[in-house]
């Protein structure tokens, strides 16, 4: 197969008109090489044409003021560059057959085989669809009856002398994937005589990137020696041996080094004479290369000593996403696609509009740092454009994809322009797909409360106004500081030789952008677009032990993902005797970072969430333990999973920094600090530990003073530190909401009880509003205003209750509500407030499977559920996928009237056998992100 790339930085899918044909080779001069970019201009021409025949989804675009010029424009400059391609190519065919009679001794090449499918079952690339011929073979007899036997065949390495080499049968129009740090097969058939080492020169000549040269490492020149039968260089360098020759036929093994850049490579052999200034000619393998990192290697620096997580973070095509509320977690599966025909391409292309300089695509750091930084779309740059409130009737709704491979689909076909529409979550998960694609162990985190600290202050505040209603902004109106309920973002597992040891493993990358990002940068200078641009995207990687130790000074864009799990959450009301304006009502401690899911590797749950796993003790100190955490399980594993190049030194480097640590230096400070201890803290005469209890859901005093230890390296965090305790002998608690269906009435609550001997005047407001998941208030659904007199002892209960008529037209996306409480005491002047966060349950997708499915034969699904909300959808749509079953697909549905329970049945063909899934999603205008899945087991 051919890649969707001719050079790399050369966006759309390209292809190569001058590469020479399987069975009639074109040996080319090297002063010919320049006829490339006439090639470029036909493609460019066709790129403009899809871009003018298409929308953003892969749709046709209405003709707008000037389209007719501008596709008149586009059809000329076509035909002009086709016409003029033909010509120089007949030149060429002239040029090459008077050179062919000329004299010349050179060898001629007249094929190459890189053994794809073989080098793939040794390289464990063997589930790429690149592998095979350009996908014409997936789901056909012969690959299903490779899928039947891939297991049964036999080591290339342990390959007979006697190789069968006929070309004519073989692989070689198929993508050869590779992992680095292992060797792999190739041969070379001449056409006219055998390779004689007197007199013959033959290299084998692999580039990397849009201008190799062999001083940066992006061309390697491998000399052939019929004498070497050992690898005999350095393993950090490339090398190439003799395996076997037989009559024209020479197989020799190519070892690629642990370091080598990863992404698409070009291979070429040449052929000269042992003569002084003889000519060199050159033979073009028309096919690509793919490169990959390889955690199954020592050397390499994402390598992951541990087969289970190997399975879960690198070949596992599904998995989940976690959203929801801390309350009540939801994992949504996904299919990641990792190893579909359009991830490599997509993730290449990425990298290209990245702007990462080619010779820096070795190094894990730096990629998925470039990454991070284009998978959201800047200024028409990236793969996906990020949306969290309004309409997305000009795109896809986020909660309507069910995996990365359609995402990639249409960023492919629509000349690399960004698809619409993905929010975190989505961001998340689509680049787990590119890291596994890519060859690195990863997966998504879900932090639930998550703060979006935009002012650099380790801090969330909120402002409240007189009445009691949230000031969006802030006194000044540019705060945008937020609290998510849930935020999600990537881990990456590998060493970091840029830090210490103990900051090897996981590694957090955040691709999502901050949503004001979009109100200050849409319909931004035209000069501010491209590579450059994407600098102020970039989040990570994060050593995620760097966070947990609140070491800030650590690159990469540390504090940014500190905060998201341990920012202070300040509330300020309006107050006419405070000399700014604002009074501080409230301080939270124990909100933000409540907790920290991702699935368990090896566990796979399709009806509840038993598969979850609580890895927030890798980012925080908690002393307690929730209810998903198993520290025999995931933790034994994840320690495990460090190799002993990770670990062999921890114990000795810990002792050694103590005395270092104690003094703390920080980015753009004058001077070190000295690290806080628990005692520190507990000696703080602002410290009450009895405003600070150690339960489950709170803040230990070793997380404290991780938050603290970060926090005194910002300038302007410290005066939110000084929080002394007040008089409080009023008792108030927000009650947690139950389970709520959507569609039924809910009530909130709040506890008062006045512990004093003396009676207090109490004040207080309790509302909901509808909210996005990212905080943002939609519609308010209900409030109360109260003043009344409490007892001494004496109790009181205050309650709103919303029901479905008050809030049917005013929940908006997932069905996530706020509740905000807010009181104050007369008498004491003591202030209190709250806030929590819950969603409207919805039913479950149920997926059912007919049959026992079998590759190649026909195979029925049936989606159902039951509306359960007393209006009519309307413009329903079904959504599936599921790798190796299916690819994903969209269905129109009709009306489901109130109460009606529906069934959908769909036929699919098994392309491939083993244990697959197959994910859904039920979409309509009134009610969406319905899903389900079920797992399938395929036979042979």
């Amino acid at each position: 197969m051919s890649s969707p790339i001719n050079q790399p930085g050369s966006p759309g899918m390209l292809r190569r008109s001058n590469m020479p044909q399987q069975g009639s080779p074109v040996m080319l001069r090297r002063s010919m090489s320049g006829s490339s970019g006439l090639n470029n201009l036909s493609h460019s021409a066709s790129f403009i044409r899809r871009n003018n025949d298409r929308d953003g989804m892969g749709n046709n675009a209405g003709v707008s003021p000037g389209g007719n010029n501008a596709a008149y424009r586009a059809n000329l400059v076509s035909h002009y560059a086709e016409d003029l391609d033909r010509r120089r190519r007949a030149e060429r065919a002239v040029e090459e057959i008077r050179t062919d009679g000329m004299l010349s001794d050179n060898l001629k090449i007249e094929s190459v085989e890189l053994f794809s499918r073989d080098n793939a079952r040794e390289h464990r690339t063997e589930r790429y669809e690149l592998v095979f011929d350009n996908g014409r073979d997936i789901g056909s007899p012969s690959s299903m009856a490779m899928s039947r036997s891939m297991t049964n065949m036999a080591s290339m390495s342990s390959m007979s002398p006697m190789l069968s080499m006929d070309y004519r049968s073989s692989s070689s129009s198929s993508t050869t994937v590779l992992r680095r740090g292992q060797p792999f097969f190739m041969a070379v058939r001449m056409r006219d005589r055998n390779f004689d080492p007197r007199r013959d020169i033959l290299r084998a000549s692999f580039t990397f990137g849009p201008n190799p040269q062999v001083t940066k490492g992006t061309k390697v020149v491998l000399p052939f020696r019929m004498t070497q039968r050992e690898f005999s260089r350095a393993p950090q360098k490339w090398d190439m041996r003799l395996h076997q020759q037989e009559g024209f036929n020479i197989t020799f093994q190519v070892h690629i080094p642990a370091n080598a850049l990863v992404g698409l490579w070009r291979v070429n052999i040449e052929t000269t004479t042992t003569t002084p200034g003889a000519r060199v000619d050159e033979f073009r393998f028309k096919d690509d290369i793919y490169i990959l990192f390889n955690p199954f290697c020592r050397d390499d620096p994402v390598y992951l000593d541990n087969e289970e997580l190997r399975r879960e973070y690198l070949m596992n095509e599904t998995g989940k996403v976690f959203v929801g509320t801390h309350h009540r977690p939801k994992g949504r599966r996904w299919v990641y696609g990792q190893f579909s025909d359009v991830a490599l391409p997509a993730a290449q292309l990425l990298l290209e509009q990245s702007g990462l300089n080619p010779t820096e695509r070795g190094n894990p750091v730096q990629v998925v740092r470039a990454i991070a930084s284009i998978i959201n779309a800047n200024e028409g740059f990236g793969l996906l454009e990020g949306k969290w409130e309004g309409s997305f009737e000009d795109g896809v709704c986020p909660w309507v994809w069910t995996g990365s491979s359609k995402i990639f689909e249409h960023y492919l076909r629509n000349g690399s322009k960004p698809v619409k529409y993905g929010q975190c979550w989505v961001f998340a998960a689509v680049a787990t797909s590119i890291f596994r694609a890519l060859g690195i162990p990863s997966r998504p985190v879900t932090n639930f409360v998550s703060a979006r600290d935009t002012n650099h202050t380790l801090s969330v505040d909120k402002y409240f106004d007189i009445f009691g209603d949230e000031m969006k902004g802030g006194p000044d109106g540019d705060n945008q500081d937020a609290i998510w309920n849930f935020h999600a973002w990537t881990e990456v597992w590998m060493s970091r030789p840029d830090l210490q040891t103990s900051c090897n493993g996981w590694q957090a990358i955040d691709p999502t952008p901050p949503p004001h990002f979009w109100q200050k940068n849409s319909g931004g200078d035209q000069k501010s677009r491209g590579p450059l641009a994407v600098e102020a995207f970039r989040r990570g990687p994060s050593s995620v032990e760097s966070v947990r130790r609140g070491e800030i000074g650590f690159a990469f864009d540390t504090p940014y993902l500190f905060a998201e799990v341990n920012a202070e959450v300040n509330h300020f009301q309006e107050d006419e005797t405070s000399h700014w304006g604002f009074r501080k009502i409230h301080v939270n401690n124990y909100q933000v970072g409540r907790m920290i899911l991702t699935k368990r590797p090896g566990a796979d749950d399709d009806v509840s969430d038993a598969d979850a796993e609580d890895i927030t003790s890798l980012y925080k100190n908690p002393d307690g333990m929730s209810r998903y955490q198993n520290k025999s399980d995931f933790n034994y594993h994840f320690n495990q999973g460090m190799s002993s190049p990770y670990l062999e030194r921890r114990d000795m480097l810990r002792g050694d920094l103590r005395e270092n640590r104690d003094m703390m230096h920080y980015p753009g400070g004058s001077s070190a600090v000295r690290r806080l201890s628990i005692n520190d803290v507990n000696r703080k005469p602002w410290y009450d530990e009895s405003r600070h209890p150690t339960d489950p859901q709170g803040s230990s005093a070793a997380e404290r003073v991780s938050a603290m230890n970060a926090a005194r390296g910002v300038e302007r965090t410290q005066p939110m530190f000084d929080n002394r305790p007040v008089n409080e002998d009023v008792y108030f608690d927000l009650i947690e909401q139950e389970k709520i269906a959507w569609g039924q009435p809910f009530n909130i609550q709040v506890l008062i009880q006045n512990r004093s001997q003396e009676m207090r005047t109490i004040t207080t407001i309790l509302s909901a509003n509808s909210v996005y998941y990212t905080g943002v208030t939609a519609r308010r659904l209900g409030r109360s205003d109260r003043q009344f007199v409490l007892q001494p002892g004496g109790r009181e209960t205050l309650q709103v209750r919303i029901s479905w008529d008050e809030y049917r037209d005013k929940i908006v996306d997932y069905g996530h509500i706020k509740i905000f409480a807010m009181a104050s005491v007369q008498e004491t002047k003591q202030s209190w407030s709250e806030e929590d966060d819950f969603q409207l349950e919805k039913p479950k997708l149920d997926v059912q499977v007919r049959g026992n499915p079998q590759i190649g034969q026909d195979c029925f699904a049936t989606f159902s559920f039951m509306n359960p909300i007393s209006v009519t959808l309307t413009e329903c749509e079904f959504t599936f996928e599921g790798p190796g079953l299916v690819r994903a697909q969209t269905v129109k549905y009709r009306d489901v009237k109130p109460g009606e329970m529906i069934s959908f049945a769909h036929k699919f063909l098994p392309r491939f056998s083993g244990e697959r899934k197959l994910v859904a999603s039920f979409n309509s205008r009134e009610l969406g992100d319905i899903i389900g899945s079920r797992p399938i087991h395929v036979r042979d």
